[in-house]
């Protein structure tokens, strides 16, 4: 399934033509600003999980974009401890990268990719990775639906984190959920829902 899914992006990336690019924007406004919902499987490290951000594009043209995006997210630590049984985490994710497609008239379509980071906070002396900052990749596809200068937006991508060998967070007072060990590159399954304004 991902195999495919990135394959349909890579198709779509090379199916614009590179004459497309040095057009102007046209009637496309440069700036893109709005509100992202997220929901994310951290694999290894938690399961489905829900944050909110903010997100910025800036226009070359009809086809391509900067994209930028900044997610905030309460990650519940997988341990107990007896003196605080579900230590909640807070956690950052940036990203930032282009973003090529297709516009029609009232919809995009547009596959991205953006690096950027991973940072887990603290709650009390919780931790949660031996690592708190982590490189970030991401990959995905776009599906936009515009009404005026507004524009109504999903996304579905993979978050690629190559966490090496960072492990979860063990002390003596900690029982593992999972058992503790190396989290190598994971990659991630995220969904996003969000509403931005063009102007």
């Amino acid at each position: 399934m991902r195999a495919a899914f990135l394959f349909l992006a890579f198709v779509l990336v090379s199916a614009v033509p590179s004459r497309l690019y040095a057009q102007s924007y046209g009637d496309v406004p440069r700036y893109e600003l709005g509100l992202q919902l997220n929901l994310a499987y951290l694999n290894g490290v938690n399961d489905w999980g829900g944050g909110i951000g903010g997100r910025f594009h800036y226009n070359f043209n009809q086809h391509f974009a900067l994209d930028s995006e900044l997610l905030f997210r309460q990650q519940n630590v997988p341990s107990v401890t007896i003196a605080n049984p579900t230590p909640v985490i807070g956690q950052t994710t940036g990203l930032f990268g282009v973003r090529v497609g297709q516009r029609f008239e009232n919809v995009g379509v547009f596959a991205h990719a953006r690096a950027g980071f991973l940072h887990f906070g603290n709650d009390g002396g919780a931790t949660l990775l031996t690592k708190n900052t982590l490189p970030a990749f991401d990959v995905g596809m776009t599906l936009e639906r515009y009404s005026g200068p507004a524009i109504f937006r999903f996304d579905i991508g993979e978050m690629i984190v190559p966490y090496g060998n960072t492990t979860l967070f063990q002390s003596p007072s900690v029982i593992q959920i999972p058992p503790a060990g190396p989290l190598g590159t994971r990659a991630n399954p995220t969904v996003e829902f969000g509403i931005a304004f063009r102007f």
